[in-house]
């Protein structure tokens, strides 16, 4: 019987495991076969069949990209902008949600379900309200123009605020026995102890922001100003029609979104465990 059980045990452990390896093997398709065609020449690109190893591997592509476009200035700018929107959410996010976790105060309730509700508001729908205020307040090809709107999200207030409904009560009654006031608990001891759930957020937001592509394209009006997505989508017939060096353009672009989150997925993880038991 219990070498059944093992026997049984071990084929549904390995079974989940083949599962998982072929999901992410679909997942990782695009961006594997994009990577290989990157590493081509046009010619071998046209005429070849599908194949995942090139004949003859070449770095011309990413050459010509790195050449003739200025990727460190567009990068620069991306990351600048999720630097911007990442400490004003930390911050901001962080004491709303601290509030809503701690204070008592009349239409708590309503003006934390009328934050969730923002969630679900496409951001499309704003677009052109959003653009038209940038407009009147003369922030046009600026990044206080292009980071203003994310300044603050109804998600990340939601994230931090199920952590803190996670913390012990004793710790914050503990704090105020000892004379440690609001802003001295909300320093000293929930910012330390949110570190999970900050950097998940600082990761999602990355993301998100490293990933907008309209947004930008509204709000910058010369080329010193345009993020590595507008940059590399400039590939695509205006500077070049060669496929390889569109994919070499993609491949440069995904990149630092590709390695951030394996490099944080665990803080996510941790993240949203963290705050995720109390709703």
């Amino acid at each position: 019987m219990l070498k059944s059980y093992k026997w049984k045990k071990t084929m549904r452990d390995a079974g989940s495991y083949l599962v998982r390896l072929l999901v992410g093997l679909l997942i990782m398709f695009p961006i594997i076969m994009g990577f290989s065609y990157s590493l081509r020449s046009d010619a071998e690109i046209m005429t070849s069949t599908l194949t995942l190893f090139p004949k003859h591997f070449t770095w011309e592509n990413y050459v010509w990209v790195l050449k003739y476009v200025p990727v460190a200035r567009y990068m620069l700018n991306s990351i600048i902008c999720c630097a911007i929107v990442i400490g004003s959410q930390a911050l901001i996010c962080s004491m709303a949600a601290y509030a809503f976790s701690f204070f008592d105060f009349k239409g708590k309730k309503l003006l934390f379900m009328m934050i969730l509700m923002t969630t679900m508001i496409p951001g499309d729908v704003t677009l052109i309200a959003n653009y038209l205020r940038i407009q009147k307040w003369g922030l046009i090809n600026t990044f206080a123009g292009m980071t203003l709107p994310f300044l603050v999200s109804g998600m990340g207030i939601f994230m931090m605020r199920q952590f803190y409904l996670s913390l012990p009560k004793d710790i914050k009654e503990s704090a105020t026995l000892d004379g440690c006031g609001d802003i001295g608990f909300f320093i000293r001891i929930a910012i330390p102890l949110s570190v999970p759930s900050l950097a998940a957020l600082a990761i999602y937001e990355f993301i998100m922001i490293y990933n907008q592509y309209l947004w930008p394209l509204l709000i910058s009006s010369s080329q010193n100003m345009y993020t590595i997505q507008i940059g590399m989508a400039m590939l695509k017939g205006a500077e070049t029609d060669h496929l390889g060096v569109i994919l070499a353009g993609a491949m440069i672009c995904i990149a630092p979104a590709i390695l951030v989150f394996v490099a944080g997925q665990k803080y996510i993880i941790r993240g949203m465990i963290s705050g995720g038991i109390k709703g």
